[in-house]
């Protein structure tokens, strides 16, 4: 019986403690409010509290927050403020509001305080830490044992695909997909080190820079009061001389040393100048200026003479200059050239020949030249001149077939001479613009506004007057339509092939007498210029 009402008395306590754990852990209102002390951003948005409304984080010192309580209703009216004017709505709170919203600024505040000191300990120790160096030589060396090397700056790296396609007919299928791959990179960098006391490390690297002397480099070494070595420096250096008769430079790289033993002071520099001194004379607004230029500086593959008649008369007609004598008057021309941009606009096939429109051809194997010496070859009607036979033979060579874009006959034609030496067939060639080129009427030369590359072909059709007498070399894109199911070329004098060859007649019409000065914007008005001879043997 004593066992019994022992365990009656310990279920009714066992219920109790059970019964009290229970109530425990189910939290209050009270509790709940306190745990939902963060707004929602769905809630702050309403409110007029959300990110969209104050995007300034922390709000500047000009923006004050006011806070009032209104006793009357219970509620605290919050106002931000510029001076008098009103920068948001004006919002009205409930105690339990306001309440909230001071304790997730507060919570907010301590999460950003806590993230920041990590940052802030990064941009402290910066990307590379501080390392030290426990070694007395090293010490001794450089004056510490702290390495110190901080980069600073951005790189960017573009990767880009292009797939192009062009449904022109004029192309065929291979040349209507085109896939290029472009890759791009911008770098601009920074980078300061220090080791030890005596030794520092300046650099700047920038692919955007104008010149190559902005991008910098220095090792700059800087001994004791008591030590042989002085300065050492190493990349961008500078001479300065203390004297007027033999002048200094700023910009050299190399090597630079300053040694002392005792009281002589020994400078050493063993670099490479990377500068030019120039001296300018100027005179009533008028400038002077003296430079040189050997014979081979000249700008190739940018003027070329029409044909070797205009080569040949050039001295003539210039006897008497600036007085130009000569009879020919050049009306009309079209320049074509290698098209690598795959541009679409004023592009046609064109069959570039070495010796059209020359009465002494170069091929005197398959061809005979004419009587007259003037540059004359076209088939257009009204233009029956010829300086040889080419267009005749090639137009009756297979039927004509070597006038067809998808033919071969020319190869065959020339087969026996040269092939290759003797012409150049551009697939969809591309017209150059007037303001892509000028000409020469008289003297019978073009001169482009950039050269070409070695691997490009150049080729014109052009027409002139001589002695109220109209001749024309080569066709013009009007005087043969354009047929999309069978297209063919146009016949053009070639100035240009793909190889230079001095050997051709092409290399003598290459123009080796124009020089560029370095001057842009020049008035031809009071423009004076003088030119010496300097004898590499005699010095005169």
């Amino acid at each position: 019986m004593k066992r019994i009402s022992t365990l009656l008395f310990l279920i009714p306590l066992f219920l109790f403690a059970t019964k009290n754990a229970f109530s425990q852990a189910v939290p209050s209102k009270a509790d709940t409010a306190t745990l939902k002390n963060n707004f929602g951003l769905r809630e702050k948005q309403l409110l007029g509290l959300g990110s969209s409304t104050n995007p300034f984080y922390p709000l500047p010192n000009n923006v004050k927050r006011l806070v009032e309580y209104d006793a009357k209703n219970k509620r605290y009216i919050v106002k931000e403020l510029i001076g008098d004017k009103y920068v948001t709505q004006t919002q009205y709170l409930t105690i339990d509001e306001y309440s909230r919203l001071v304790n997730s600024e507060i919570k907010r505040g301590n999460w950003r305080s806590i993230s920041n000191a990590e940052v802030s300990d990064y941009r402290n120790t910066g990307i590379i830490p501080k390392i030290q160096v426990n070694s007395k030589a090293f010490e001794k060396l450089f004056g510490g044992t702290t390495i110190d090397i901080q980069p600073r700056g951005e790189a960017e790296l573009t990767f880009l695909g292009r797939i192009n396609k062009n449904e022109n007919p004029l192309f065929n299928e291979r040349q209507r997909v085109q896939t290029n791959f472009d890759f791009n990179q911008r770098i601009q960098m920074d980078l300061v080190g220090n080791i030890g006391t005596k030794l520092k490390i300046r650099s700047n690297y920038n692919t955007e820079a104008q010149f190559d002397f902005e991008n910098q480099i220095k090792l700059d070494y800087t001994g004791g009061a008591d030590d042989i070595i002085k300065k050492i420096e190493a990349g961008n250096v500078s001479l300065p001389l203390n004297t007027s008769l033999i002048t200094g430079t700023q910009a050299l790289f190399g090597l630079k040393t300053q040694l002392q033993f005792g009281k002589l002071s020994v400078t050493s520099v063993y670099t490479q100048q990377k500068s030019e001194s120039r001296e300018l004379r100027i005179t009533n607004g008028a400038q002077q200026n003296e430079f040189r230029v050997s014979a081979d500086s000249y700008e190739a593959n940018k003027h070329f003479f029409l044909a070797q008649y205009f080569r040949n008369n050039y001295n003539k007609h210039l006897a008497n200059a600036p007085i130009i004598t000569s009879p020919i008057q050049i009306t009309k021309i079209e320049v074509w050239i290698t098209n690598k941009a795959g541009s679409t606009t004023d592009s046609r096939d064109v069959l570039g020949l070495l010796d059209l429109g020359e009465n002494q051809p170069y091929n005197n194997t398959l061809l005979t030249g004419g009587t007259s010496g003037l540059p004359a070859g076209a088939t257009a009607p009204g233009f029956s001149q010829q300086s040889n036979n080419l267009v005749a033979q090639l137009n009756t060579f297979q039927g004509g077939a070597a006038r067809f874009t998808n033919s071969n006959a020319v190869i065959s034609f020339f087969q026996s001479t040269g092939v290759t030496d003797n012409f150049a067939k551009l697939t969809y060639a591309r017209k150059l613009t007037e303001r892509e080129f000028t000409f020469q009427p008289q003297l019978g030369y073009i001169s482009l506004n950039n050269p070409l590359n070695g691997d490009e072909v150049l080729a014109v059709a052009y027409r002139y007057t001589y002695n109220g007498v109209e001749y024309q070399v080569g066709e013009f894109s009007t005087d043969v339509s354009f047929d999309a199911a069978n297209p063919k070329v146009l016949y053009a004098k070639l100035l240009k092939n793909d190889i230079n060859k001095i050997n051709l007649p092409t290399w003598d019409l290459m123009m080796k007498n124009i020089y560029s000065i370095g001057g842009y914007q020049i008035s031809p008005v009071n423009f004076k210029l003088d030119i010496f001879r300097i004898d590499n043997e005699t010095g005169v």
